[in-house]
């Protein structure tokens, strides 16, 4: 499940969401963005997460929030999680909100085969080839490690415009289209090009976009979703079910 639960800001009313929706109860992985920690709350928001769905995790902190705590990516697993990398993401100056991103990387081994998952959250007011920009150091991350079976997903923020000066949406562009092509070219499938939106609010979830995706290598996705019905945050959590052959038998 690859899920942007920025306005699902209390851990336990996201796990009951999560709990209530048969495909998502069941996961087995959870990559989450924007998701927020605070000394103040005591445990991580992350963990009282974990803890509810009986999962491991490890949180990854991008940057620091006006409040006082920091805002960044997770990884939930049923299986241990192990090899956690973080890699940078080359920064933008956007004027205003200018941000630090990163993608969060781990290996998950299920049985005695290794998942290798990459978690990201990409800008939003920058164009096509700026965004493929800052998709490139995690594709060739996950290119050059060992692990044949990955995951890549997230909040690509793949909006469908051209930025005047990171501010302003002057022109249409398919950033989306882009971004799958570019992934394809790197041997790199996804099934969620004709899903349709999975943003649900703000000026993108009226626009019906598709931010989000999951892209797999050496993997047999068996069936996919967008959970509208999960109305826990902006985004809707994003699902695959995948297999990989076995002595010739999927």
């Amino acid at each position: 499940v690859s899920f942007n639960v920025h306005y699902a800001r209390e851990p336990l009313q996201l796990a009951e969401s999560i709990r209530a929706h048969p495909t998502l109860a069941g996961a087995d992985v959870f990559l989450l963005q924007e998701i927020e920690a605070y000394t103040s709350e005591g445990a991580s928001r992350t963990r009282r997460l974990a803890e509810a769905l009986e999962l491991n995790y490890v949180y990854a902190p991008a940057r620091a929030t006006a409040a006082g705590g920091t805002h960044g990516l997770a990884i939930l697993s049923r299986f241990p999680i192990r090899d956690v990398e973080i890699i940078p993401l080359k920064q933008f100056d956007l004027g205003r909100r200018t941000r630090q991103r990163i993608a969060l990387a781990a290996t998950v081994p299920v049985g005695e085969t290794d998942l290798r998952v990459y978690n990201l959250h990409l800008d939003t007011r920058i164009n096509t080839r700026a965004r493929l920009e800052q998709l490139v150091p995690v594709v060739a991350h996950a290119r050059a490690q060992s692990v044949p079976r990955v995951v890549i997903a997230g909040d690509f923020n793949a909006n469908p415009f051209r930025w005047l000066g990171h501010r302003f949406p002057i022109f249409r562009a398919n950033q989306a289209k882009a971004v799958d092509k570019f992934m394809a070219a790197h041997d790199f499938e996804t099934l969620f090009s004709k899903a349709g939106p999975t943003c649900r609010k703000g000026p993108f979830g009226l626009l019906r976009l598709r931010l989000d995706s999951i892209y797999t290598r050496g993997l047999q996705v068996r069936d996919f979703g967008v959970e509208r019905s999960v109305k826990a945050s902006d985004h809707s959590p994003l699902w695959i079910g995948v297999g990989w052959p076995q002595s010739g038998t999927p």
